[in-house]
């Protein structure tokens, strides 16, 4: 670790930052210039090298300090960024979100490029060039929805995500030289789209706040539990946790290796650069505060971009490439080696002392067993046995259940795993009473989410009386569907999702065999279909899954988000493309009418009080000018008018909480209506399903209910 780097330079911006809403943008095409928001909801832009630029329009120029300029937005900003969006310009454009509007600001002109209300929000925002279309887009990510909208503010672009954007990039994630979209929510899931196709998804312990582009088609990402990790297409390369969150990440060659690092930086105020392939820590540094935002820019006009860090009290530090650690450095990157080398070998060297005190104790156990116990010798045969299996014990509640057991007289004083997304703290510990203790040991695992879970188990072995024990270590996968088993036959439930595909059952055996956790292997007995009735282990719900020789496929059950994941796991073993369903759920197609015709309603009511808004405006501006007069005619009628004006800003206020618990609601009810929407489109896939969310958002904006719920039936 390097502690040689220091800030080239420094500066103070006398603003308090919102943590995450800092950018830096060209506005004029040549010099860079930090913005960020303030926590009095403005934006401070800071242009070190100012040119002459118009005075209309939105920007404040400070009158003390002439690098400073503001706009005042008077609304809570969401999110801010920066790119170029306009076709044929070469100057950005600062792009800021509230919770209901979105702002497209051309801040050398002076100008909106344009202003668009966002029913669903405005939560993360991105620019560029997305698919194969030939301009870049403005995407909005909302509370339910992805927004992509042209220069003009015309949509270009929607789809349905069912939960709240936190992140987005552009990146080309599968290397076929046009960038895909990268989407985090607040479901924990990570989505990559392909246009409007889902290409891969991945599930992480909590949500993910945080998305950064890497070098070679990597992708940085931070989790609000304190991780952060990088990603090389699906292979996750590393991760570490922290106690704090990170606030900011940003690739750049900090080090002087020819290859860009990962900085971070932390709630804390801490700054680190680590190696994107491992993880290593290279450098570290302490802002006064915590960091609000890390971006690069050629702010002393040399020709090389810098890392800047700006904090929450306005501090801002400039960090260059460092050349201590530069590869060219003579015995540099030697000594490195060599200190690990060493450690390593210091760390052999114990373990194979280790090694040889246990084979001398062994060789005399037999004969002097007691006298070894207490220092954790154990038999050389010793081994640890691993068995997973649902319970199926009515009498009490159901559960994955890890059997962990010794082959021999050892006993396992305590056994702690390692899971994401299972415990709280992501370790659980479970440790016997003396007079418990035993060589076997049974633990219970109650799995939140249907997705696959690695889990880390560490078995302490030893003898009743030992004082040291021997460490087991073993790793185990659950398959996605493991909180469910098999039940005997029950009433079949009367939604389902119906398709055909063209496999052989020895091929869906292998599906089900390698996806649930069963007792005995599922194998075709000959028939002309195979069916299995299962059972949730969460709820005690049922469902039916019928597989039949002619490829006749259905799911009967009454979630259809677990049709959905049955749907989008059987076709990702079977590498469908494409897949057509039909599907009938009369409960969600219920919840889908009574939701758009809440949302009519909303929306009626909502214009009812913008109306009514209106006309209390109008009698504001009438009382304040009859005070006026009577301040100077009539005196006495001065604190009526007062009063008057009084009572009326207090409708005010009550008409502005009505119209605030409306917009919340009607925010809520498209949320709901973009889930459904989403988990019937995961009943297909591919282009059956990008054409069913098209053909949704044209039904849900011409108030086609019908047509909607048709939709969901057909695709």
């Amino acid at each position: 670790m390097d502690k040689s780097i220091r800030p080239v330079f420094t500066l103070e911006l006398n603003y308090k930052i919102v943590p995450g809403l800092v950018t830096v943008g060209k506005y004029d095409g040549t010099h860079p210039c930090l913005s960020a928001a303030t926590t009095t909801d403005k934006v401070v832009i800071h242009s070190p090298h100012r040119r002459n630029i118009s005075v209309h329009g939105r920007i404040n120029y400070s009158e003390f300090n002439r690098e400073i300029a503001t706009l005042n937005i008077n609304q809570a900003i969401t999110t801010l960024t920066t790119g170029l969006f306009i076709p044929d310009e070469d100057k950005d454009i600062l792009v800021i979100g509230t919770s209901s509007h979105i702002l497209a600001y051309h801040v050398h002109d002076n100008r909106d490029v344009f202003y668009k209300e966002c029913p669903d929000g405005v939560k993360a925002v991105t620019i560029g060039n997305f698919g194969d279309v030939k301009f870049p887009l403005l995407l909005v990510g909302g509370n339910s929805a992805i927004h992509g909208y042209n220069h003009e503010g015309n949509e270009i672009f929607w789809t349905a995500i069912g939960d709240s954007i936190t992140s987005m990039i552009l990146m080309d994630y599968n290397k076929d030289s046009l960038d895909e979209l990268i989407v985090s929510s607040e479901d924990f899931k990570i989505r990559i789209f392909k246009w409007d196709t889902i290409i891969f998804e991945n599930v992480e312990t909590e949500v993910v706040t945080h998305l950064l582009c890497l070098p070679e088609n990597r992708f940085a990402y931070a989790v609000s539990n304190g991780t952060i990790g990088v990603y090389e297409q699906e292979t996750r390369l590393w991760r570490v946790k922290s106690k704090h969150f990170a606030i900011s990440m940003h690739a750049y060659d900090l080090m002087g290796q020819a290859t860009s690092q990962l900085i971070t930086g932390w709630s804390n105020g801490k700054l680190d650069c680590r190696s994107i392939k491992s993880g290593e820590v290279f450098f570290k540094d302490n802002m006064n505060s915590g960091v609000a935002g890390i971006f690069e820019g050629d702010y002393r006009s040399i020709g090389k971009n810098d890392v800047i860090a700006v904090s929450k009290e306005g501090e801002v530090k400039g960090y260059t490439t460092s050349r201590s650690l530069s590869i060219t450095t003579p015995g540099g990157s030697e000594q490195d080696i060599v200190r690990e080398l060493l450690a390593q070998k210091q760390s052999l060297q114990m373990e194979l002392k280790h090694y040889e005190n246990n084979t001398k104790y062994n060789s005399s156990l037999n004969n002097h067993l007691d006298s070894f116990e207490s220092q954790g010798v154990i038999p050389a045969s010793t081994r640890l046995q691993i068995g997973i299996a649902t319970n199926d014990d009515r009498s009490k509640k159901r559960f994955v259940e890890i059997y962990v057991s010794t082959n021999n007289s050892t006993i396992i004083r305590a056994v702690s795993i390692f899971a994401e997304g299972i415990f709280e703290g992501e370790t659980h510990v479970v440790h016997p009473s003396d007079s418990q203790v035993s060589s076997n040991l049974t633990i219970p695992l109650s799995l939140p989410k249907d997705n696959p879970v690695d889990i880390h188990i560490k078995a302490f072995v030893g003898y009743p009386n030992s004082e040291q024990y021997h460490v087991f270590e073993i790793t185990r996968q659950l398959p996605r569907f493991s909180m469910y088993a098999l039940t005997i036959p029950d009433k079949k439930p009367e939604s389902y999702v119906d398709f055909r595909i063209n496999e052989r059952l020895q091929r869906i055996c292998m599906w089900i065999n390698q996806n649930f956790l069963l007792s005995n292997d599922v194998e075709v007995d000959g028939g002309p279909s195979l069916e299995l009735n299962m059972k949730c282990l969460r709820d005690e719900s049922t469902f039916v899954m019928i597989f039949e020789v002619i490829g006749r496929v259905q799911f009967c059950t009454d979630n259809m988000g677990l049709a959905a994941d049955l749907v989008q796991s059987l076709a990702s073993f079977l590498n469908l493309e494409i897949l057509e369903s039909k599907a009938h759920f009369p409960l969600e197609e219920k919840s889908l009418k009574e939701l758009i015709e809440k949302l009519s309603e909303i929306q009626e009511a909502r214009l009812r009080l913008g109306t009514d808004v209106a006309d209390r405006l109008g009698q504001v501006r009438s009382l304040i000018i009859r005070a006026e007069d009577a301040r100077l005619n009539d005196i006495e009628k001065l604190p009526q008018h007062y009063k008057d004006l009084d009572n009326l800003n207090k409708e005010l206020i009550s008409g502005y909480n009505v119209r605030l618990a409306n917009y919340n609601e009607g925010l809520e009810t498209i949320k709901k209506i973009n889930t459904i929407v989403q988990r019937a489109s995961r009943l297909r896939v591919g282009q059956n399903s990008s054409q069913m969310l098209s053909n949704c958002r044209t039904a849900i904006k011409n108030n086609n209910i019908e047509g909607l719920i048709k939709i969901v039936r057909t695709g």
